[in-house]
């Protein structure tokens, strides 16, 4: 699984506003339609005339009277970014992506001294980033990546204290990255991903200052070692993404603990020891640790995960049985746990509770024993409704029970477990027996249902 459509959504962190009716001095004119003739006069850029107030150039958005941000994403731009652009002395924010801007790292953007936002991704940029870039002090939200930028990325970037948003994925580093960047406390997203040429690095201690960080995007760096402990204290992070680098030891327990995180990708690395037991990650949709040397069993607290939608834990040394509380999460759609060492009973709810589409298993998975299979019978046989709790849960009990008995190829009826249902059911439920007695066709499990939570409802009314 890519974590590339993380990328779209994090370049639009910030997003541009296209629209104003403001209207800008003549000079800030002057100086777009100077920009326009030193970038090519591109025919993207046909709106930009003398006629016109730049406000309402597509690409254009003022405050009060002044050009603050431009929109150029995407417009077939050719030429190097000209020194004139720092004319606009409003401008907060610059967006040129997606364009065939060529040469080094534009510093004559250091003259742009209110800029916030700049994003020069996905273009033909060479060279080293300055060793001076935190000249843009400003800076809120950088994105170089999809570049060739090359060469050490330098510990200045540490320095520009105001960042939230730093994106320099897949460039031709061939350096290192500093330890620096743990200094950017306001920082919530750190892209780092597809620079395989980095030199080979531990990631540092000091990342564990990033408290603020919501996403670590750190695929395919060529990291080495173990992931320090602490990481234990990026407790704000929703996306953590590790995969596919050299990383070696244990996960560390307090990953699990993060309330927030959502998705986690640990696979195609060297990690060992086992998987932490206690999960408090209550929000994770999406876990893939597989292609790695984990040890142990599947943990049962993987089944307290709702919104769990894929679980990947294939090709690692797990052994044991898998938990029978995997086939209980409601969401689960894709369950891969093959090429392990794993045993037992292949849990009979699998599939039963969601919409699982892909289940990929392989080992020595036996059918249950009949002693398993006469102590569900002697359960659906002696199951008895205690009035306490919702009596729907209790239907949805014996349903299952059903189910692990029809899966160890034992017939049980529809109508047979409607019988055995109402039997549960009728000591707390007089209408049960009365309803009953009166029809005219054998019920279905559904219709005994609704008369159930019907009487409830009334008896909750009842008792207000």
């Amino acid at each position: 699984m890519s974590p590339l459509p993380f990328l779209f959504l994090l370049v639009i962190l910030i997003p541009f506003q296209v629209i104003s009716q403001n209207h800008p001095t003549a000079d800030e004119r002057n100086v777009l339609l100077k920009l326009k003739q030193q970038l090519g006069n591109p025919p993207s850029l046909q709106s930009w005339n003398s006629t016109s107030s730049p406000c309402n150039w597509p690409e254009i958005f003022c405050t009060g009277n002044s050009v603050t941000e431009i929109f150029l994403q995407n417009k077939n731009i050719t030429q190097k970014i000209p020194a004139t652009i720092c004319d606009l002395k409003n401008l907060t924010k610059l967006d040129l992506a997606y364009n065939f801007i060529p040469g080094e790292f534009p510093r004559q953007l250091y003259n742009c001294t209110k800029l916030q936002v700049l994003n020069l991704s996905q273009n033909y940029f060479v060279g080293s980033i300055p060793d001076d870039i935190d000249r843009i002090l400003g800076l809120q939200y950088i994105d170089l990546g999809a570049n060739n930028f090359s060469g050490d990325i330098p510990p200045a970037i540490g320095r520009l204290s105001e960042l939230q948003v730093l994106h320099l994925y897949q460039n031709e580093f061939n350096g290192t990255f500093p330890v620096e960047i743990g200094d950017l406390l306001n920082l919530q997203v750190l892209g780092l991903a597809y620079n395989d040429k980095f030199v080979p690095a531990k990631i540092p201690v000091e990342f564990g200052k990033l408290k603020n960080l919501t996403t670590l995007w750190f695929t395919e760096a060529n990291l080495i070692g173990e992931i320090p402990d602490s990481f234990n204290n990026l407790s704000s992070l929703e996306i953590l993404d590790l995969s596919r680098n050299h990383l070696e030891g244990k996960i560390p327990g307090g990953v699990f603990t993060f309330k927030n995180l959502t998705k986690l990708y640990l696979f195609q690395n060297r990690l060992s020891g086992e998987i932490p037991e206690t999960l408090e990650t209550l929000n994770l949709v999406e876990i893939d640790l597989s292609m790695n040397n984990l040890t142990g069993s599947v943990p049962e607290d993987f089944g307290k995960l709702q919104n769990l939608q894929q679980l990947s834990l294939y090709s690692n040394r797990l052994s044991g049985e898998i938990p029978s509380s995997i086939g209980l999460i409601p969401n689960l759609k894709a369950f891969r746990v093959f090429d392990n060492n794993l045993s037992g009973v292949l849990p009979p709810e699998l599939g039963h509770h969601s919409k699982l589409k892909v289940v990929q298993v392989s080992g020595k998975f036996k059918k249950q024993s009949k002693a398993e299979r006469g102590k569900y019978l002697s359960q659906l046989a002696t199951a008895v409704y205690d009035g306490t709790g919702d009596a729907r849960e209790h239907i949805m009990k014996m349903t299952n029970m059903a189910m692990k008995l029809r899966d160890l190829d034992t017939k049980i009826s529809d109508s047979h477990l409607v019988w055995q249902v109402f039997e549960s059911l009728s000591s707390k439920f007089d209408v049960l027996k009365t309803s009953y007695k009166a029809q005219e066709a054998e019920w279905t499990l559904d219709q005994m249902t609704a008369i159930v939570v019907q009487k409830e409802e009334t008896i909750r009314k009842s008792k207000k």
